[in-house]
């Protein structure tokens, strides 16, 4: 390829192959939101689970599935596989998370606990399925953009992919259930579930196949017997061999862990607003239907802010400045509607507008995080991309728990009672909605500000890497 054709290959910021990769999570979704959005009804309602059967199952299960990350991603990093070291995972998982998805919906004539114990099961295999497929999702990206740019890219179409998803499960779920249910609920449930499946293995299917040529580094080095390539096998095959003690030792270094501070206040913030918004434009607002605008307003925005964001990461020249930046336009979000929405519609427009910088931060996340990946290679000399690309999964699930934390007792502690919405607890909700958020945001930001690896340091690393130099051996 020529200089010339080279540069205007590389003026596109999205591409193909960036937009099949999006592809992918854009269905993989729905593995996900089908549960939490019809899984605990399905139990009760369809299947007649008692309500505190159905609640141990999801507690038991979501505690399953976050402690099963770290250990797939060591089976990931030990697995040896002819055919790549995540493509095969990607194939693996996908079927292993479409097929429990499917039972998870399918109501055999059990009784007891043995129907507790199958929805139980079905939940947890379901989900170490689409761990697999995910964390191999997560660690191909490295390795099929090698550059910020083209990660940044990759990312952006993760999430807008990820949004169109959601937002097309949202409009025809409802409809395809009944249309499949033809009167009989469960049916439509366990029909829709089959959809999806099949969705979900189709995606992940293309991307296998787009990654046959890229994902082939153990197969490339077996197919040549030279003294000069079986040398380069061996480096390949030591970088990539490590202990579990050395995985987690060389996991975390301190840009680990400001990045895991600073994207857990985006988390926490971001978890934290969802689970309050029903309450607050049930209770202070007083419009339910206000509920709706924000949710579809802030769906289109996120979009919007994914989209743009390779051009701002571009224009800033900066990974940690893009993300500061995100993250300081969605905590300023907050901090406007709190002191200046004094009515609701003031309020969630300023609320929304903040969504852009929230997708500023989402899309640089996943590209700043393997910036990481290679400078623990770059320090270490091994290479960890199974296992600390897989890690990246358990972010959203502690932002999740936290956000949680601060729903519950933020409500306990501005005195919050359905019956009685006092002026205080409707100010307190306000508060927790608002104000809280923007505080934890300023946080993040100067967390990301104090981060230590800039995009010169970032790309000098990665020359090395390619070079096969490290930090002790420059």
């Amino acid at each position: 390829m020529t200089g010339d054709s080279y540069m205007e290959k590389k003026k596109h910021i999205y591409t193909l192959k960036s937009m099949r990769y999006g592809l992918t999570n854009g269905f993989s979704t729905w593995i996900s939101t089908i549960a939490s959005t019809y899984w605990a009804v399905y139990l009760t309602g369809a299947v007649g689970l008692e309500t505190k059967t159905m609640a141990a199952i999801i507690t038991a299960a979501g505690f399953v599935d976050m402690i099963s990350v770290p250990f797939i991603g060591a089976i990931m990093q030990k697995a040896k596989f002819k055919s790549g070291k995540f493509r095969p995972w990607l194939m693996i998982g996908a079927i292993l998370a479409a097929l429990f998805r499917v039972l998870s919906f399918s109501n055999p004539n059990l009784s007891g606990a043995a129907k507790g114990l199958w929805f139980g099961a079905a939940y947890v295999l379901c989900y170490i399925g689409y761990n697999m497929c995910y964390s191999a999702y997560i660690g191909s990206l490295p390795l099929l953009a090698k550059d910020r740019d083209e990660r940044q890219a990759y990312s952006a179409s993760k999430n807008i992919c990820n949004s169109i998803g959601k937002f097309l499960f949202s409009l025809f779920s409802v409809k395809l259930i009944s249309l499949f249910g033809n009167g009989d609920e469960a049916r439509g449930y366990t029909l829709f579930a089959v959809l999806i499946a099949v969705c979900v293995v189709l995606a992940y299917f293309q991307l296998f196949v787009m990654m046959k040529d890229i994902d082939v580094v153990q197969e490339a080095a077996a197919e040549d017997n030279t003294n000069q390539n079986t040398k380069k096998q061996s480096k390949t095959e030591d970088s990539y061999n490590a202990s579990v003690w050395q995985m987690i030792k060389y996991t975390i270094t301190k840009p680990f862990i400001l990045f895991v501070l600073g994207v857990t206040t985006k988390t926490a913030a971001f978890f934290t607003v969802m689970g309050l918004a029903a309450y607050y434009y049930t209770y202070v607002v007083g419009n339910k239907n206000m509920l709706t605008v924000y949710l579809s307003l802030s769906t289109f925005i996120m979009i919007f802010g994914s989209y743009i964001a390779p051009f701002v990461s571009k224009a800033i020249n900066s990974l940690k400045k893009s993300y500061a930046l995100g993250l300081g336009i969605y905590g300023g979000s907050f901090a406007l509607a709190y002191f200046f929405g004094k009515s609701g519609i003031a309020f969630t427009v300023l609320l929304c507008v903040g969504y852009v910088g929230y997708s500023i931060s989402h899309t640089t996340e996943i590209t700043l995080y393997s910036s990481i990946v290679d400078y623990t290679q770059w320090k270490t000399g091994k290479d960890l991309k199974p296992f600390m690309m897989s890690m990246f999964n358990i972010l959203p699930k502690i932002g999740t728990a936290i956000g949680n934390t601060v729903l519950g007792y933020g409500l306990v502690a501005i005195g919050f009672q359905k019956e009685n919405v006092t002026a205080s607890a409707a100010s307190g909700l306000r508060v927790l909605f608002s104000a809280l958020p923007a505080a934890i945001l300023f946080i993040g930001v100067v967390v990301f500000l104090l981060f230590p690896l800039t995009d010169e340091k970032i790309k000098s690393m990665q020359e090395d890497i390619k070079a096969g130099r490290t930090k002790n051996s420059r």
